[in-house]
């Protein structure tokens, strides 16, 4: 065999290996979430590496009945305690609202282009979920308002929220100093639903929920 055929023969190799080791790569960034994997459905991890069908849709939503001027819907656990603490939230005499919850694959996806459109494609990335990698589609999570003040993270509401929501089982999913973890900017108003064990936990240690989920689960799917 010539040199020059031999050389093409190496040549040929490398590129086939650099393509595998590149879908495999690939693969172990954005990992289709298994629900099953996670017995207790409020721990599922989802960000920028692990994705949810187009097709799903949690089996349990309701409607908010509580601290929400339109009409949504959340996974039955956590509404139940949304409404919990919104309740006891009026009691201290502050109000909030709902600004998105649940939201379906369709409409993240038209929720996405249409920012990608007004503010280009460093704000989507830095705020929006692409279809598909976005918490509120598994009904788990809460965008919230202030109705007293126009920003949320200047409100009274905030400081209650930030103090108060692990009780109740909330942690505030994306905080600032956290981006390069979450792979988000910090989001006061963006709350997501744990249960009240990994919400103390993650409250009292300042970590996010994927060191949380490292830590305890420890589970590549």
């Amino acid at each position: 065999m010539s040199r020059k055929k031999i050389k093409f023969k190496v040549l040929f190799v490398i590129l086939i290996m650099f393509l595998i080791i590149i879908l495999v790569y690939i693969d172990k960034e954005n990992h289709n979430i298994n629900i099953n994997v996670v017995n207790d459905y409020k721990y599922i991890l989802v960000n920028k590496k692990n994705k949810l069908s187009s097709d799903f849709i949690p089996d349990n939503l309701v409607e908010v009945k509580h601290c929400s001027i339109d009409k949504f819907y959340l996974e039955e656990e956590t509404a139940n305690a949304y409404e919990e603490m919104c309740l006891d939230l009026i009691n201290e005499g502050l109000n909030i609202s709902i600004t998105s919850a649940y939201r379906s694959y369709e409409e993240q996806k038209d929720l996405y282009l249409t920012y990608l459109k007004l503010y280009g494609k460093s704000y989507v990335d830095k705020y929006v979920a692409v279809p598909g990698h976005s918490e509120h589609q598994t009904g788990l999570a809460i965008d919230l308002e202030s109705l007293e003040c126009d920003i949320f993270r200047n409100s009274k509401e905030y400081l209650w929220v930030r103090e108060n929501a692990h009780n109740y089982g909330f942690i505030i999913r994306y905080q600032k100093g956290k981006e390069n973890i979450t792979g988000y900017s910090a989001e006061e108003w963006h709350i997501r639903y744990v249960g009240k064990k990994a919400a103390e936990y993650i409250y009292k240690n300042n970590i996010t929920f994927e060191e949380y989920y490292d830590f305890v689960f420890k589970i590549v799917d």
